[in-house]
């Protein structure tokens, strides 16, 4: 998680603790989450996923990148709980969790963060 953190932190190029986009802001200072001010109570590995996709904005990352960043390497394989995870986040941070504008799937591969 805390490599997560620090990519997290590193996206973020004008040195501040915070990233944000549409209506959504992360202090990783604080390990705050908000969405249009109010705030988002994730779990740690919700928190750790978006760390990384924020770290990667814009990218793609495979499944397996994902589930081995967020937990662990014994875990890449099981995709399943990647879904449920995704669809948790969708639903705290996107406006309409059915219709994602931000934290796309690209079909057969993995996931994306559009960056603003």
């Amino acid at each position: 998680m805390r490599v997560a953190l620090r990519r997290g932190q590193r996206a973020n190029e004008s040195g501040d603790p915070r990233y944000s986009f549409a209506y959504v802001t992360v202090d990783f200072a604080t390990r705050r989450v908000e969405r249009a001010g109010a705030v988002v109570q994730l779990t740690p590995i919700e928190y750790c996923l978006l760390g990384v996709l924020i770290a990667n904005a814009g990218r793609v990352l495979t499944h397996r990148s994902l589930l081995r960043e967020v937990r662990g390497p014994a875990h890449a394989e099981r995709t399943h709980y990647l879904r449920v995870y995704m669809g948790q986040l969708r639903q705290q941070l996107e406006a309409d969790p059915a219709q994602p504008r931000r934290i796309l799937t690209e079909t057969g591969v993995g996931y994306r963060l559009l960056a603003d």
